[in-house]
């Protein structure tokens, strides 16, 4: 007998993906127009069935096509709509095949599904594949956690919850999230964010807004995909490991990232919960900033050289640039510079980003030990750092 179990809700996914799918297990910008919209439950009781829709919007996708579903151990699926596709489901991967996509701009696909005895909650995982100047393009959506839903008598909010298919707001103890603001200069510093109380081998998401901030990703806290798009920036776990903390950080340029919030989604005790990760109040106040001495390698960007001096305001409103700008005297010249960074990796994808984003004349990576301007290949040898091109 089929059993919806709750009331089912839209869930929107933008995509990011490259041509060439994963690079180190971190994703791409690219989405090529291709957008998903799915009611896929957030759990799933043994014995239990569900009738799942998907909604992809293929944009301007021609020809070949597949669309894949891996479905975690104990989940049985068949298929109800299919829009002229071939159907195969084996190893809990469900493949719906085109070898010419029809006409319409929009799919709508469905498979029923089936928990059995041996389902103990997992996530689902979505891919399409298409066909684009002679070679293969692929496009991952964000993955979907699937809990095994437990009905226990005498819990009102959960059965509640789970009827609306709502997230949880689970007890605060259960799940402790620290976020810390540890300043590195002027204009720079590393947010790291530690979680403990989490239970391995499940689902867990990271999603920090970023409040247009620019960003380096630091540590990983070895999540499957970290991803950077849309003024966010994103770690998911598809299982957690079996270790008593994880831990992620990111440089950023700033001062003070007080726009910067975030939240955390997994399951826990089987079910979906989500926490807010708190912005100011719990990032620990950043130590009075010092001038760099001798011994203190650093690396900014110079943006404009001009032989009449300027104030840095000037030269903000000039190019529109919001960040903040310094003059320096050098050689005769008044040099201005943004960032501070210890890093030069960081450096350099920062030069990256103002010469895409603003009119600067060439904008370039310049190394200091304490005040003294040196080249980047004196610092870079001082500090111990590769050379990256």
């Amino acid at each position: 007998m089929s059993t919806r179990m709750f009331v089912p809700f839209l869930f929107l996914s933008l995509l990011a993906a490259s041509s060439l799918g994963w690079v180190s297990g971190k994703l791409k910008s690219e989405h090529y127009g291709l957008v998903e919209e799915h009611d896929l439950p957030q759990s799933l009781a043994a014995g239990a069935s569900y009738q799942a829709t998907w909604s992809l919007d293929i944009h301007q996708t021609a020809g070949f096509a597949r669309f894949q579903i891996q479905f975690p151990a104990g989940i049985q699926v068949s298929p109800s709509q299919l829009e002229g596709a071939s159907f195969t489901f084996q190893d809990g991967k469900a493949k719906f095949i085109w070898t010419e996509l029809p006409p319409q701009r929009t799919l709508e696909l469905q498979l029923n599904m089936s928990a059995d005895d041996t389902f103990t909650g997992g996530v689902i995982t979505q891919w399409f594949s298409f066909i684009e100047d002679g070679s293969r393009k692929d496009v991952e959506f964000e993955p979907h956690p699937l809990a095994l839903a437990t009905e226990e008598k005498g819990s009102d909010t959960s059965s509640l919850a789970a009827q609306k298919n709502e997230p949880i707001q689970n007890d605060p103890k259960d799940i402790v999230i620290k976020r810390s603001w540890n300043s590195k200069g002027p204009s720079s510093g590393v947010m790291a964010i530690q979680i403990t109380g989490f239970e391995s081998g499940q689902f867990l998401k990271i999603t920090e807004i970023l409040g247009g901030l620019t960003i380096v990703p630091l540590e990983d806290g070895a999540s499957h995909i970290r991803d950077l798009f849309d003024n966010q920036l994103v770690y998911i776990w598809h299982t957690t490991p079996d270790v008593p903390m994880l831990r992620v950080s990111y440089e950023v340029a700033a001062l003070d990232p007080s726009s910067i919030t975030g939240t955390l989604a997994t399951i826990l005790h089987g079910e979906a919960v989500e926490h807010p990760i708190a912005p100011t109040e719990t990032i620990t106040s950043p130590p009075a900033v010092r001038e760099p001495n001798a011994s203190d390698i650093a690396f900014r960007l110079q943006v404009l050289a001009t032989h009449q001096p300027l104030s840095g305001s000037q030269v903000q409103r000039t190019y529109a640039y919001p960040g903040e700008v310094k003059r320096e005297k050098h050689q005769g010249w008044n040099k201005y510079t943004t960032g501070y960074f210890t890093a030069y990796k960081a450096a350099r994808d920062k030069r990256v980003e103002l010469r895409s984003s603003y009119l600067f004349p060439g904008p370039f990576v310049a190394a200091y030990n304490g005040q003294r301007r040196i080249t980047v290949q004196e610092a870079l040898l001082i500090s111990q750092q590769n050379w990256i091109r």
